[in-house]
């Protein structure tokens, strides 16, 4: 018999039923907004003649994405949270949260009525203003920040093609780096000692692992020689052979080498057309792909240092700081601080799917796709779905593929980060000093130079 079967099984329901009440009310949303409403005001405008509804129906569109984003944030970290306790339940084998709503569906909403009807206290000698500024700062980012992905994760849709601009990574990043100075503040204007030192705490740790991970990054770019998110996605596509967690953004050659391989017998001629320096090229291929392994564990580890994750959870550290920078917040600054963390989580998953995982691609490679009886069954829905593509624009099957993969990626780093939470203790933190500036900071210089050698030595493949 499993352990823990009962929670297992309530872990698989809680994630189908929320899945669905996330992402069908952000389709439904960014539908109305993108589509929807500019089809009626295009169709009032053709009445009248009047060019005030071509304005209208832009304006609709541009907010589309803004749209989506304010629809997702709330109900996808309502989700996390309990999807985080539930996981949490699983590995130590207890019960998870099963009071509020069927197994305890609607407790992360309970949660948030409450803290949303507390009564929002500002401390005696607190700078009000900055008190009160410094969560709507750290929120602001997750809002703005995670703009560019959206037209890498969906396939580079019509409706978010408005946020896809070529150096969209530089953009991300820029915005991951304002909430650090968020924490600074809200540590300093709480007039607490405690909080003082969590946000002094959160600025050297954003520091010292902001390096690697932005090292990671720009190594990644460097291989796909393109900042604009939506490239990189589409660099990778074909299977999970060409992501850039294999070295596809240098290679981008195995995928189709194994195509060469099939189609001519003459093994070593292709062989010697995608490897030219021989044995040379074949170390470099090797080089190459456990730099790229080595790439994503920097992002990851420097990822969760930067969203103070276990075990990087210093700034809070609650049987040091109480609770850090936070410990002077209640009511609904204190909702925007947790809404904001695991928010962050998401983002960060995503930037690893589109950067290392191939964001929306399909895992499999297209000619063992075409093998399987997948593409018959695809076409079969597409052809009983197609009055909603057709007609009403509804679903974009390239789109809804996209998303599915999107969410099962994403999903899985977050569920790995939770697997981390529950396993490790938190660093010290001179451990923590250490280990960013001795550790994380040389391998990541060392794996850049890796992956700017051993590229030269790969025929690369656009």
């Amino acid at each position: 018999m499993i352990p823990n079967a009962a929670e297992l099984g309530k872990f698989s329901f809680l994630i189908g039923f929320w899945i669905c009440a996330i992402f069908i009310p952000v389709w439904v949303a960014a539908w109305l907004v993108g589509v929807g409403l500019p089809m009626l005001v295009d169709q009032m405008g053709a009445n009248s003649g009047s060019t005030i509804y071509d304005f209208i129906s832009e304006i609709l569109k541009a907010l589309t994405p803004i749209m989506a984003i304010m629809v997702f944030i709330p109900i996808n970290a309502m989700f996390m949270v309990l999807f985080e306790r539930r996981a949490l339940a699983l590995f130590t084998v207890r019960k998870g949260p099963n009071r509020v709503g069927p197994d305890g569906l609607l407790q992360t909403a309970a949660d948030a009525v409450k803290l949303l009807f507390k009564e929002d206290i500002t401390p005696r000698g607190a700078d009000a203003f900055m008190f009160t500024l410094a969560p709507v700062i750290f929120f602001a980012p997750s809002i703005f920040g995670v703009l560019p992905l959206l037209a890498a994760i969906t396939n580079n849709n019509s409706l978010f093609q408005i946020t896809n601009v070529p150096t969209g990574i530089f953009y991300v990043l820029a915005a991951a780096s304002v909430p650090v100075v968020a924490l600074v503040m809200a540590g300093w204007a709480s007039n607490n000692k405690y909080s003082l030192v969590g946000g002094l705490r959160s600025a050297a740790q954003a520091i010292s692992y902001e390096i690697p991970l932005v090292i990671s990054i720009i190594t990644v770019c460097v291989m796909a020689g393109t900042l604009d998110v939506v490239e990189i996605a589409n660099q990778q596509k074909g299977g999970f052979l060409n992501w850039n967690l294999f070295g596809g953004g240098a290679l981008r050659g195995l995928d189709q080498m194994v195509i060469a391989m099939i189609a001519n017998k003459d093994h070593a001629q292709v062989l010697s057309h995608f490897y030219p320096f021989g044995a040379l090229s074949y170390f470099a291929a090797g080089v190459l792909i456990l730099a790229c392994f080595i790439l994503l564990g920097l992002y990851l580890t420097g990822a969760c240092a930067e969203i103070n994750r276990i075990p990087f959870d210093l700034p809070e550290a609650e049987s040091e700081l109480v609770s850090g920078y936070n410990t002077e917040y209640s009511g609904i600054k204190f909702a925007i601080f947790f809404l904001a963390e695991f928010t962050n989580l998401f983002i960060v998953a995503s930037i690893a799917t589109v950067m290392f995982l191939g964001g929306g691609d399909n895992p499999i490679p297209k000619w063992l796709l075409d093998m399987s009886p997948l593409p018959a069954i695809s076409e079969s829905v597409g052809s009983a779905l197609r009055p909603l593509i057709q007609e009403y624009h509804v679903i974009n099957p390239e789109t809804f593929w996209s998303a599915i993969w999107v969410i099962i990626k994403v999903y899985s780093i977050v569920f790995f980060a939770i697997l981390v939470r529950g396993t490790l203790p938190r660093f010290r933190i001179d451990q923590l000093m250490d280990f960013g500036w001795k550790r994380l900071v040389p391998l990541s210089l060392v794996a850049f130079l890796l992956v700017v050698f051993a590229r030269v030595l790969v025929v690369s493949h656009g």
